[in-house]
C-alpha cells in the first residue's frame, strides 16, 4: 500500500502489534477457514493473499490448496513480511512465499485463481479502486474473497462495562482516524461498484464467556496497539485506559456477572470475475 492512497495503518507496526495479529489470527482462524472453503478455495489453486501481515491467512489457505497449490502473500510492512518468511521457513512449506509491495500496484496479470484477504479493505482509502486492482491479478472466473468486521447487535449480556469501554476506545479511535472499521456491511456495494457480480455473504462471530476465554486479551491487545492514537485524538488518556490491567478487569467483571460477550462479526463476501 502507498501512503498517498491509503490511510496510515493506525494500529502501528511495532513488535507487540505483530504479536497481536498472530493472536487475532488464532482467535478468528476457524471462521476464516470455514468461509474460504465455502467460497470455493480448493486443492491445486494458486492464491494471492493481499495485506498478508504475519502470514496467518496465507497458512490457512495453504492448508486448503495443498502441495499442488501455491500461495503468495504480499504486505507493505517489511517487518511483517520478514516475520512471515521466518515462520514459513520454520514450517518447511515450499508452496508459500511472501513479498513486500503495494497490494494495489503489483505486476501480476491474470496469474491467480483467487485473491483473498482478511481485515484489509477497511485500510484502503478507496476500497472500490482496490478491488478493481485485485481483479487484474485474477484469471477469468477467478475468486475474490474478503472478510471484514461488522458490529454485532448485542455486545454483552448482562452489560460488562469494561468490555463496552474497550469497544468505545477502539471504535472512536478508528472513527477519528477516518477509517470505516465495520466494512463488512459494505462488501456488496464495493464489489458491485468494482464491476463484479454481487457476492455471497456469511456473517460469523466469536461469542465468549468464562475465565479462560481469549477475548479479554484480544480486546486489551487491540486497545494497547491503538493507545498512541487514543491519546493523540483525545479519546482517552493512558491513565483512563489502564491498559496493563484491562484484560484482567474485563475477565473479572465478565466472570462475576456470568456474562456473555459478543465480539464484532466477521462478514465474508466472495464472488468471481466474469469468465
Amino acid at each position: 500500500m502507498s501512503g498517498a492512497e491509503h490511510p496510515e495503518y493506525i494500529l502501528g507496526h511495532a513488535a507487540n502489534e505483530l504479536d497481536r495479529l498472530i493472536r487475532q489470527a488464532a482467535f478468528f482462524g476457524d471462521l476464516t477457514a470455514h468461509t474460504l472453503k465455502l467460497a470455493g478455495l480448493t486443492p491445486g489453486m494458486r492464491v494471492l493473499d493481499v495485506g498478508c501481515g504475519a502470514g496467518d491467512v496465507s497458512f490457512l489457505a495453504a492448508s486448503i490448496v495443498g502441495q499442488r497449490g501455491a500461495i503468495v502473500g504480499v504486505d507493505q510492512n517489511a517487518d511483517a513480511v520478514a516475520l512471515a518468511q521466518s515462520r514459513v521457513k520454520a514450517t518447511g512449506l515450499t508452496n508459500v512465499a511472501f513479498e513486500v509491495g503495494d497490494i494495489t500496484r503489483l505486476a501480476y496479470v491474470s496469474e491467480f485463481d483467487a485473491v483473498i484477504g482478511r481485515l484489509v479493505l477497511l485500510y484502503l482509502g478507496d476500497p472500490v479502486a482496490g478491488v478493481k486492482s485485485f481483479r487484474r491479478y485474477l484469471k477469468p472466473g477467478g475468486l475474490i474473497y474478503f472478510q471484514e468486521f461488522c458490529v454485532p447487535g448485542v455486545m454483552s449480556e448482562p452489560v460488562v462495562r469494561t468490555y463496552q469501554q474497550a469497544r468505545h476506545y477502539i471504535e472512536e479511535s478508528f472513527a477519528r482516524g477516518k477509517i470505516t472499521l465495520y466494512t463488512g456491511m459494505h462488501l456488496t456495494r464495493i464489489y458491485r461498484e468494482a464491476g463484479l457480480p454481487a457476492p455471497s455473504l456469511l456473517g460469523m462471530s466469536r461469542v465468549e464467556s468464562g475465565p479462560d476465554s481469549p477475548a479479554y486479551e484480544y480486546m486489551a491487545q487491540t486497545v494497547r496497539s491503538l493507545l498512541p492514537l487514543i491519546e493523540k485524538t483525545g479519546v482517552a488518556t493512558a491513565a483512563d485506559v489502564q491498559v496493563d490491567t484491562l484484560a484482567a478487569r474485563m475477565r473479572e467483571e465478565t466472570v462475576a456477572l456470568n456474562a456473555t460477550l459478543h465480539l464484532p462479526e466477521l462478514i465474508a463476501g466472495w464472488t468471481r470475475v466474469p469468465a
